[in-house]
């Protein structure tokens, strides 16, 4: 029997979870081989332990040190693939991947990388970001002996254009706001399983030493200028509206020492710097409070718990890049502009 090779090219903590989610619902039978690459590059995939991604059943993890694209991409064509998964369709050597193993018949999907999928993009000078982007990326390419004749077209803010794109895995597909050019299959993704949080906690050597109920999480992101400052003030405001419970804040791998010196600053606040995803900790709550300015962990959702977005605050600030963005909330998440209208489920 021929066995099926599906090969996923993972850059981030979060890809690595859904490459698992779908290595180990979908495709975890002995008619498939599953090889994940994680390709580790300046901050992200650091907190890995090498010794504990042997793999499990019909899984490989490769973890690779980026050296350079072409040495990345021979490595990936090597693997000769039946199915070709990616998560990112902003960077270039996905695109050149993606494109080139279309042409030789390989099935292509595209898996989420953060909001994007349901976010409405208001860019000013659209066509322009779009000349400027492709102009960029393609050169990438060329500088790196990666053209092969064909121009590719890179627009970050319209999700799963690409024509060879045959499948885009999405969490929510009732909520999916963007047009596709050709016949594309919207799939959803599975639910987290045991298997895949139990092995990707291992390869983060990530012990849950935290309180799991009755308390506040809150998932930060990078910020900038004025945001910060902004995050900053509502935190103090969750601290002084909730005076009996304590905050525990689980880092972005990309939180610079500044920001993390403000938060240790602020009472009843601990910190997680783990960087195993998000979404581990938030599947393993109960009856808490999960919060973010508009942060991708809480698009998975955990129905033991009440997730809000402060998005508004900072929508408020009229910032010069948010004001091109409308972020939505998804079904389960509720928009605030207050603690106060923070409950917890048993309220």
């Amino acid at each position: 029997m021929t066995l099926k090779k599906n090969v996923y090219v993972v850059f981030t903590e979060y890809q690595f979870l859904q490459a698992l989610n779908i290595a180990t619902s979908v495709y975890n039978s002995s008619t498939f081989i599953n090889s994940i690459y994680l390709l580790r590059n300046g901050k992200r995939l650091q907190g890995i332990d090498p010794n504990k991604i042997f793999g499990i059943d019909n899984i490989k993890v490769h973890l690779i040190d980026f050296e350079s694209p072409k040495k990345f991409i021979d490595l990936i064509f090597k693997e000769k693939p039946n199915h070709f998964l990616f998560f990112q369709s902003i960077s270039a050597i996905n695109i050149y991947m993606a494109y080139t193993l279309s042409k030789k018949g390989v099935e292509i999907s595209l898996g989420p990388d953060g909001y994007g999928t349901y976010t409405n993009f208001n860019k000013k000078h659209h066509f322009l970001s779009i000349i400027k982007d492709s102009f960029k990326e393609n050169y990438y390419l060329f500088k790196n002996n990666l053209f092969h004749g064909k121009i590719h077209q890179f627009d970050y803010y319209t999700y799963g254009y690409h024509k060879f794109i045959n499948n885009l895995w999405i969490t929510h597909p009732d909520q999916f706001v963007h047009q596709s050019k050709n016949k594309v299959n919207i799939l959803k993704l599975p639910e987290f399983n045991k298997k895949c949080i139990e092995f990707i906690s291992s390869c983060f050597n990530f012990n849950f030493d935290f309180p799991k109920e009755d308390v506040i999480y809150f998932f930060n992101q990078p910020l900038w200028s004025a945001l910060a400052e902004k995050e900053y003030q509502f935190l103090r405001e969750v601290v002084a509206n909730f005076p009996e419970k304590n905050i525990i804040i689980k880092l972005h791998p990309l939180t610079d020492v500044k920001t993390k010196f403000k938060y240790q600053q602020i009472e009843r606040v601990q910190i997680i710097e783990s960087q195993v995803p998000a979404e581990v900790l938030l599947i393993s709550l109960n009856n808490c409070i999960v919060f973010s300015g508009w942060s991708t962990a809480l698009i998975t959702e955990n129905t033991k718990c009440n997730y809000y977005f402060n998005y508004p605050i900072y929508k408020h600030l009229e910032d010069s890049i948010l004001s091109q963005i409308n972020i939505p909330a998804l079904h389960h998440i509720k928009m605030i502009a207050s603690p106060q209208e923070m409950k917890f489920p048993n309220e």
